[in-house]
């Protein structure tokens, strides 16, 4: 190759590189913000329904963009691939049980307890693939694992649910981030194959919408405010807009830099919270979390960012990403 080819190839290169850290970036903002959206659509519509339009929405409009700009794309809902449809799957498992465990706990709460997802993926490295870990990264294992205690003690005090709820709300949001790995992992073997990341969201967001039609409670739709309807439809977008950005990023961006960016949904989520405390907004989720929970918080990403630090697990398993939504 000559010289220009080559600072061509580089420059290309770092073209790409930016693109995917401003989708990841984008992707880590909107799941941010999204807990509290949930939050507050959830005091009018139950969690099945938000999750069958979350999934409607974002396969009609990915569908008309799709169709528009590449119809040959829509091919793949004819005969979809075995691991996308895993994914959809667990991807559908995820939706269910964090909207789940999010109505049981507080959206700070369910930000920080998705976090598991990407431990989880550590962990299950080392046990079912024989994968060695560094030292540095047991020990952000044991730092994240501490956050993790330190946060659930400062929300058992701070009593803003019942204990016994936020307990059953751990299970069902620690169920969620399990699907989240699983789902990741198939998303990225997909990718990895040369699967178009906005082809893979069609499977993803078609499946759940046929598979959940029978718990949607049409009648709630019908009867929203036009208020609601406008946080609705946020959500539909959030989704589409979200998931858009993470495909593109993981298929410019080795998925760890991608987590690395992804593990500050919580805090994100916490200084949203902060920032509308003041003004005492009715419609603002009821939250309490003191500075040892921000201190927990910021242990829970710390201690993940040093696990994801480096690519030191396989490319299969090293392809989760965190979050939640």
């Amino acid at each position: 190759m000559t010289a220009s080819q080559l600072q061509t190839g580089a420059t290309e290169a770092s073209k790409q590189r930016k693109i995917g850290l401003l989708m990841a970036v984008s992707c880590a903002v909107l799941w941010g913000f999204l807990a509290i959206v949930m939050k507050v659509v959830s005091k009018d519509v139950d969690s099945m329904t938000i999750v069958w339009f979350r999934f409607c929405f974002a396969f009609v409009v990915l569908a008309m963009i799709v169709g528009i700009r590449r119809p040959a794309s829509l091919k793949i809902l004819r005969a979809p691939p075995r691991l996308a449809l895993l994914g959809a799957l667990a991807l559908t498992g995820n939706y269910i049980g964090f909207m789940s465990g999010l109505e049981l706990t507080t959206p700070s709460f369910a930000q920080v307890l998705i976090q598991s997802a990407p431990l989880m993926l550590a962990i299950s490295g080392v046990v079912f693939f024989r994968e060695r870990m560094a030292p540095h990264q047991f020990l952000g294992v044991l730092i994240a694992i501490g956050g993790f205690v330190l946060f659930y003690m400062d929300q058992y005090q701070a009593a803003v649910v019942p204990r016994s709820t936020l307990e059953r709300g751990i299970l069902i949001l620690s169920g969620a981030a399990l699907s989240w790995t699983l789902y990741a992992i198939f998303q990225k073997l997909q990718v990895s194959r040369g699967s178009r990341p906005q082809e893979l969201n069609l499977v993803y967001y078609l499946l759940p919408t046929l598979l959940l039609w029978p718990w949607v409670n049409f009648e709630t739709l019908a009867g929203l405010t036009p208020g609601m309807w406008c946080l609705m439809v946020l959500l539909g977008a959030n989704t589409i807009l979200a998931y858009g950005a993470l495909g593109e990023a993981l298929s410019r961006l080795p998925a760890y830099q991608v987590s690395l960016i992804l593990t500050c949904n919580p805090l994100i989520t916490l200084a949203a919270l902060a920032c509308l405390a003041p003004f005492e907004l009715a419609w603002v989720p009821a939250d309490s979390v003191s500075w040892v929970g921000y201190l927990a918080a910021l242990l829970v990403v710390l201690g993940i960012a040093v696990v994801l630090k480096r690519k030191a697990l396989k490319p299969v398993v090293a392809a989760s990403l965190s979050k939640a939504g």
